[in-house]
């Protein structure tokens, strides 16, 4: 992590030649790590924990980033970061394990996942996360269901909104409880509440620490198609308690929801919705929300090997790592997938969304300013199965960002260009 004194960061030394040269062999890692596992792989394909209820995956990734802390071009990199390369390239060693287990007509699934990353260029950003997550999927004879869950991240907070070198190793933690019960053969009623706890490590950010509890409640009229409308209200309670203003908020949606299968090949769901949001403190109470905000999902699959799905939303995110209280976003989402062969998969996603910043919770009234955001990325993702225990994977994306203002806070422009490569190995036992 970078030391800092009084509240400010200071830059790391510069890397030692001997430090340099033992991080130009990672990625060439990568490539030894696959040899390793092809050797082991006879042996996994006759070896399953549990009947395979039970599976265990490593993996060794390499990344290629040119704008690790999504910096503008024009800003003076030296001064801003301690370097004059915006780039660096990492390795991620991930080891864990997935496990799934019917019993009767109920199934436990959980899994963790454990990761280190290290940075050849930018050693202060090195960093240990995890992944976990534990959900009941319960069925009470042929009317009642429902899940019961928990997750909890461990990773470093992504730099493309603070665009600082200051590592902020968030936790975000997650409870849900939900219910669905068929009160006649037509007729559903759902009822859920869930919980969130968001936890920024670097202190120039625990302003935005938030918690928030979520209620839903909806009744739908259910066909034999399994086409489904229905009324949905949604309660949000948030709080940030190590805000510098002690800020809280209540939120309530209603509107209509819907899941309809027009044809064997294809499937839509959507929701319309009327927001109002309101804050506590008279201070912030001129960022008061009161709007529509409307998701349609669609998902066809007009043969075996080639998939589609599309999101057009615009709907409002009560938190990101952004320096804002939520974000009202308008976008849409392409995500091909075609099978080339039974070995090869080609994966792409396309987005672009408007943001528009709605608040700042963590300062004073008046200070945040009108900004909009437009936000362009394409991934495109080749994944190549040799073996059933082994999967390859080679992706690469582009993003864009530019804004309409500059922030006061940052004095520096928020737009930039990234393009990120990647390579991994992943075997699964």
């Amino acid at each position: 992590m970078t030391a800092r004194a009084g509240g400010r960061e200071q830059p790391p030394p510069p890397a030692s030649q001997g430090a340099l040269d033992r991080a130009s062999l990672r990625v060439p890692l990568v490539g030894m790590a696959i040899a390793i596992a092809g050797l082991f792989l006879p042996a996994t394909e006759a070896f399953a924990l549990w009947d395979d209820k039970l599976k265990l995956f490593a993996e060794e990734k390499a990344t290629r980033d040119d704008n690790i802390f999504r910096i503008s071009k024009d800003v003076d990199r030296a001064s801003r970061i301690g370097s004059t390369s915006r780039g660096d390239t990492y390795c991620t060693t991930s080891l864990g394990l997935d496990l799934d287990v019917p019993v009767s007509r109920q199934r436990l699934q959980a899994g963790y996942g454990w990761n280190a990353t290290r940075f050849n260029r930018f050693t202060d950003l090195n960093f240990n996360g995890h992944d976990a997550r534990a959900t009941w999927l319960w069925q009470l004879g042929n009317d009642a269901s429902g899940q019961l869950g928990y997750s909890e991240a461990f990773a470093l907070a992504s730099f493309a909104n603070t665009q600082s070198r200051i590592p902020d190793p968030l936790k975000t933690r997650q409870a849900l409880f939900n219910a669905a019960y068929m009160v006649t053969p037509r007729w559903r009623l759902q009822a859920g509440a869930s919980g969130l706890e968001l936890s920024n490590g670097a202190e120039a950010f625990q302003g935005l620490d938030l918690n928030v509890l979520y209620t839903e409640v909806a009744v739908s009229y259910v066909t034999p198609a399994s086409t489904s409308v229905g009324l949905s209200a949604r309660t949000e309670d948030g709080r940030y308690p190590k805000s510098p203003t002690g800020n809280a908020y209540g939120q309530y949606r209603a509107g209509i929801v819907a899941d309809w299968t027009p044809t064997g090949v294809s499937r839509v769901s959507a929701r319309a919705d009327h927001v109002s949001r309101h804050y506590a403190q008279v201070q912030q109470q001129q960022q008061d929300f009161d709007g529509n905000t409307a998701r349609a999902d669609y998902a066809w699959k007009p043969t075996g090997k080639f998939s589609l799905a599309a999101v057009a939303q615009r709907d409002i995110f009560p938190y990101q790592d952004i320096g804002s209280s939520f974000v009202l976003v308008k976008g849409i989402t392409l995500r091909p997938t075609l099978s080339l062969t039974e070995k090869i998969d080609l994966s792409g996603t396309l987005d672009y969304s408007v943001r528009e910043f709605l608040g700042n919770p963590a300062l004073p009234s008046g200070v945040s300013p009108n900004r909009t955001d437009r936000v362009r990325s394409a991934t495109a993702t080749v994944s190549y199965r040799p073996l059933q225990a082994l999967t390859l994977l080679m992706s690469a994306q582009r993003e864009a960002r530019s804004s309409n203002v500059v922030p006061a806070a940052a004095v520096l422009p928020v737009d930039y260009v990234v393009n990120v490569i990647s390579i991994s190995a992943r075997i699964t036992f």
